[in-house]
This record gives C-alpha cells, sequence and structure tokens, in this order.
C-alpha cells in the first residue's frame, strides 16, 4: 500500500462518494477507486460498501481507516518536522472554508500566505462549520474557518470576530409577526441548513430554549439562498446581522427585535496537528488578514 491509497480511503469515508474525494484530492475518479481496489486485495477485506448515495466503511473499513489517520497524521508530521530543520516552509495545507469569500477575508489572507510561505501550496474546500470540524478531527482538513460556538471543543482555536445572529422574516409577514411575536414566529415556516451547519444548531438551541423542537420546511446551505427565500415569503431563518446591513438586503426581509443569538467566526485545527509549522505560518497570515 501506500500514502496515496491511504489518502483516498480517508477522503472518501469522510465525504462519501467518489466524486467529491476526487475533487478534493485532485484526482480523477477512476483514479480513487482504482486504489480503494488495489487496498481491498492487498488487505482481502472489503473496505466499503456501495449504495446508490456513495459509499460507507464496513467493519473493517472502519477499523483501517483508524490506522489509515495515524499514518496519514505521522507522515505529514515527518515532512513538517524536515522542513523545519532544513529552514523551508513548504508543503501542502487544506483549508475548510464557509460563507462568502470576502467575509472570511480569504483575499487577504491569500496574500499574506504568499508573502510568508511562497512555496506553501493552498487547497481551499468549501463546506458547513460541522464538516470542517469533523473533517479536522479526521485528518482530512488541517484547518478551517468555522461559525458558532466551539467552547469545551478539544481544538486550537482562534477567535476572529463574535457574529450575531437574528431571526429575519419576510416584510409582507410583519403583521403576522407583530400579533404573534416570538411564539407566534417560531409557529411560522423556517427555512434551516444541512445538520452540521453552525445555522442549524443556532436554530435548534434557539427553539430548544423555548421547549419546541426545530423541524425546518426546506434546507440549503447557501446563505445568499436563504435571505432570498425568506424575502420570497417561503419562511423565517436566523440570519447574520451584517448580511441584512448591505445595501438592499433588507427591503424584503424584517428582524424580529428583542431576539439574538451570538457566536463567533473562528480558524480552528487540531490541538496536536500534523503540519505544526505551517500552521503557526498560516495562522499569523488569518490573523494579520483580519487585522487589515
Amino acid at each position: 500500500m501506500d500514502i496515496h491509497q491511504l489518502k483516498s480511503l480517508v477522503t472518501i469515508a469522510r465525504c462519501g462518494t467518489v466524486a467529491r474525494a476526487a475533487e478534493l484530492l485532485h484526482l480523477s475518479q477512476p483514479a480513487i477507486s482504482a486504489h480503494i481496489k488495489q487496498l481491498e486485495e492487498e488487505l482481502r477485506v472489503r473496505l466499503f460498501d456501495r449504495h446508490a448515495k456513495g459509499m460507507q466503511l464496513t467493519a473493517a473499513g472502519e477499523a483501517v481507516f483508524g490506522h489509515a489517520k495515524r499514518a496519514l497524521h505521522a507522515v505529514d508530521a515527518i515532512r513538517d518536522e524536515a522542513n523545519t530543520l532544513n529552514g523551508e516552509v513548504a508543503g501542502e495545507l487544506v483549508i475548510g472554508t464557509v460563507n462568502d469569500p470576502a467575509f472570511l477575508r480569504l483575499p487577504a489572507f491569500l496574500r499574506h500566505m504568499r508573502e510568508a510561505a511562497p512555496h506553501v501550496v493552498l487547497s481551499l474546500v468549501q463546506t458547513t462549520s460541522g464538516a470542517v470540524l469533523k473533517n479536522i478531527e479526521d485528518g482530512v482538513l488541517d484547518a478551517g474557518f468555522v461559525e458558532g460556538n466551539l467552547d469545551g471543543m478539544a481544538l486550537d482555536t482562534t477567535l476572529l470576530r463574535r457574529a450575531e445572529f437574528v431571526v429575519g422574516y419576510p416584510a409582507a409577514w410583519q403583521d403576522r409577526v407583530d400579533a404573534g411575536g416570538l411564539a407566534g414566529a417560531l409557529a411560522l415556516p423556517w427555512i434551516g441548513t444541512s445538520d452540521d451547519c453552525s445555522f442549524f444548531r443556532l436554530t435548534t438551541a434557539l427553539f430548544a430554549k423555548h421547549g419546541l423542537p426545530f423541524a425546518p420546511a426546506i434546507r440549503t446551505d447557501d446563505e445568499s439562498l436563504l435571505l432570498e427565500l425568506v424575502g420570497q415569503e417561503t419562511g423565517l431563518s436566523l440570519i447574520r446581522r451584517d448580511l441584512l446591513e448591505k445595501p438592499g438586503a433588507g427591503d424584503a426581509v424584517r428582524i424580529l427585535e428583542g431576539v439574538t443569538v451570538d457566536a463567533g467566526v473562528h480558524f480552528a485545527s487540531a490541538i496536536d496537528p500534523a503540519k505544526p509549522s505551517l500552521l503557526r505560518v498560516a495562522r499569523r497570515a488569518v490573523q494579520r488578514a483580519w487585522q487589515d
């Protein structure tokens, strides 16, 4: 077996499909499939169950998956240490992103990274906050931007800014919302996101605070689409306040006054990362970008 086969195994296990793994690893789907076939033949076990929606680890695959993660971590640590000993800042960082690039100040971050470490290859993976956290845990991502509350999580985190979420509702529903208040608003249709998105967890906590389950009528992980759906009378949703402060953004959307949810925007990585020297450079670049 080789390192590329293990990377394919770990990446498919996390994202669930060969197609997505191919995108993340910048390989063709046949190459990814060949890696898994070769591993299964060498180990003489079936690593994945194939089904219509993708691939899922078998019991044997789960056992191999744990060893593969540790092996990849060790290889990355060796490379990082060798680069440090040689006085080089080189290698690859895979970083998870959420939201739009401008909000995360990615252009400034990339500029500072190029200036500080021109030989570091960066791969940016757009996903949700929950997926970023899980992929950091599994070693698929080296670090990532995360929205939400990370208190108590075993991560190395840098708080970039506080983020205030408000309840946005269609302007056309103002009379209904005014008449029912928060209790009435919680009974109206709501727009949610995938379960691992920070919006979902924050909204679930808001409903739970009032003794209610959160059952969204529709879901989307696209913030701009979410805002548009609220304006088109699809439902209510938690929305970052700054999104509603953009010119024209609030014309069709109103804010339910007196209800706010505080969270944070963080840059997170594992406490014991495989590439500590690269992450130190990346963290400094992120902090500089948010200080610009």
